[in-house]
């Protein structure tokens, strides 16, 4: 399938022939794994099942990252275990990064819960699911993040609220980071971005998400690729000072130093991409001179 608006035969046949069978490879470890996870969290008491749940998690996103020919480089110390962080979101791909790198608890958008046999499994490793377009679901999220912290469990977000191609670090809402005034805890800031071999299309394009194809769909195109490296940069801690709006700007400014851009395409390729073949929607792609709607 030309999913790169390409006719090399590098990024069609043999590109499909790998993203297949890597695609059938990481259907069998994710299986298997979630299995696994399950069964221990069946197995355990709630209580065991919290102290060992870190090192599952760590344990299974690594697996999976490896799964998916992804290799990660880390740039900075990762903070230490109870903290409250942040970063910028670009894909499927940075739960299990950070999952690797953190073993950490996460408060993800509600529709990757909606994926059937995924939300299961991220339930079961510690994901809380948010609809962050209902206002009723703020309140029941800040007390499940209230609860993850003071057990001492860290605790990561997304503050853009999608994800996208990484031209930027878009504005960080704020509305979840009432949490870290009431605790009056500092939040951690890190920043992922990804790259692809020279001769092959932007990770923007390749595992970038931003317009929300089915969840296999996506995953079989990222898989063309022989690899992907995922950078992933931490930075230190802000303390709170002022509200959550201005916590929010802080925080942005701090991911925004940390994140290198990714590469991307012109828009009028963008609207050609669509693996769908629906009408791509102005307000993701973009007008015929790449600017945004607002």
């Amino acid at each position: 399938m030309d999913y790169y608006l390409s006719s090399d035969i590098r990024h069609t046949v043999i590109g499909g022939l790998r993203g297949l069978g890597r695609l059938l490879y990481f259907t069998a470890v994710f299986v298997a794994g979630s299995v696994f996870a399950l069964a221990v969290r069946a197995a355990l008491p709630i209580r065991t099942y919290r102290t060992v749940r870190p090192r599952l998690t760590r344990k299974l996103g690594r697996i999976l990252i490896y799964a998916s020919n992804i290799r990660v480089r880390r740039r900075g110390s990762p903070p230490p275990e109870g903290s409250l962080v942040v970063s910028n979101h670009l894909s499927w791909a940075d739960s299990f990064t950070f999952m690797g790198e953190l073993g950490c608890r996460f408060m993800v958008n509600h529709l990757y819960g909606e994926i059937i046999g995924f939300g299961t499994v991220l339930k079961s490793v510690g994901v809380s699911f948010v609809d962050r377009m209902s206002v009723k679901a703020i309140g029941p999220a800040r007390r499940a993040m209230e609860s993850i912290l003071r057990r001492g469990e860290t605790l990561m977000f997304f503050p853009e609220g999608r994800t996208s191609r990484g031209a930027e670090v878009r504005p960080f809402r704020a509305a979840l980071l009432q949490v870290a005034i009431d605790l009056g805890i500092p939040v951690a800031s890190a920043s992922v971005t990804y790259e692809t071999p020279p001769g092959w299309p932007p990770a923007s394009v390749v595992i970038g998400w931003e317009e929300w194809p089915p969840l296999i769909t996506h995953i079989y195109r990222a898989f063309h690729a022989p690899r992907i490296v995922c950078t992933i940069s931490y930075g230190g801690a802000l303390s709170v000072e002022g509200g959550r709006s201005d916590l929010a700007a802080s925080l942005r400014q701090s991911v925004s130093r940390l994140f290198k851009p990714m590469p991307q395409l012109p828009a009028a390729a963008l609207r050609r991409l669509d693996v769908m073949k629906k009408v791509a929607r102005r307000l993701v792609y973009g007008d015929e001179t790449g600017n945004r709607r607002t």
